[in-house]
């Protein structure tokens, strides 16, 4: 199984733990195949860097542990989405170039879409309970 965690999820996951933790966990345990592209990494930078003050070699720090358990792609250039948003148009993109049968996601608006490009958006818990089939 391949997923794209949206940077919500990883920031929820350092900051608080819990279900979010688990499913960072997983990915690095290698129950699933964690996949993300620049443009991610870029914004998971500015938001801990920015938005939760973490100091620079922190921000390092987490980077390297998201990229030891991720597989790096270059996203789909010109991708039809149906978002308005750039930030979710580019965890789309990317779950299309990279495969992903789930983007793992707390955002609203893509949790709307349920599936694109036949790709299953899920919030943590159902992506945990979709993950428990194995």
């Amino acid at each position: 199984m391949r997923a794209v965690i949206d940077t919500n999820v990883i920031v929820s996951a350092l900051f608080w733990g819990g279900l979010p933790g688990r499913v960072v966990d997983h990915a690095a345990s290698g129950r699933f195949q964690a996949v993300t592209s620049v443009e991610l990494l870029v914004e998971l930078e500015d938001v801990l860097a920015e938005d939760f003050a973490v100091p620079p070699e922190r921000v390092d720090l987490i980077l390297r542990d998201v990229l030891s358990f991720s597989e790096v792609i270059a996203p789909v250039e010109a991708i039809e989405t149906p978002v308005r948003d750039r930030a979710e148009a580019k965890v789309i993109a990317c779950a299309v170039a990279g495969r992903a049968d789930f983007i793992v996601t707390g955002d609203r608006d893509l949790l709307a879409l349920g599936e694109v490009h036949g790709i299953r958006v899920a919030a943590v818990r159902a992506f945990l309970h979709a993950q428990s089939g194995w």
